[in-house]
């Protein structure tokens, strides 16, 4: 009787599998309208005191859409949205301090303006200043505290792309 049932197995391990809520990363359900399948994010400009933090910014938020997964990147005259921004401000700001009145203890904060157009119809579907802060400890060596600083931009810029993603893609 177990020879005739073994063709059963199968069946059932692919209808429990098919049930648990599992999917293939990037295939998330979405409302987006049918024109709208692609967006182009051109490197960022940057009007910041600090330079060259424009790059790495643009990167992660490229990375955030990608991982996403409803929406695929695209050329500029390509593209169905096309996403602006702009790096406002940058600042650090020391929190906490040693009894030396030592900064031990800073907070990296970015601004960003981000707006995202659609070109076939020639709407805003996103006109926003953003904010983002991250912080991090001051070390003994100023290379170590260097890069903790470092550190504290990436995980700001991707706090901040992840939040993109949201801001456009959970309006539709």
């Amino acid at each position: 009787m177990t020879k005739k049932l073994r063709w059963l197995w199968p069946l059932l391990i692919g209808t429990v599998f098919s049930a648990c809520g599992y999917q293939v990363t990037g295939l998330k359900s979405t409302n987006l309208p049918e024109h709208i399948q692609s967006l182009a994010i051109p490197v960022f400009e940057n009007t910041s005191v600090e330079p060259t933090i424009q790059r790495p910014l643009t990167e992660a938020t490229r990375r955030a859409f990608i991982n996403d997964g409803r929406l695929q990147l695209a050329g500029e005259k390509r593209a169905d949205l096309v996403m602006k921004g702009n790096i406002t401000g940058y600042s650090i700001r020391a929190v906490a301090f040693d009894v030396n009145d030592i900064a031990t203890e800073y907070w990296v904060y970015l601004k960003v303006a981000v707006r995202v157009t659609d070109r076939k119809k020639g709407t805003v579907h996103l006109n926003q200043n953003l904010t983002t802060q991250w912080d991090y400890r001051a070390r003994s060596s100023v290379i170590s505290s260097e890069a903790s600083r470092q550190e504290a931009l990436s995980q700001a810029y991707r706090e901040f792309s992840l939040r993109v993603v949201s801001l456009l893609l959970d309006q539709f």
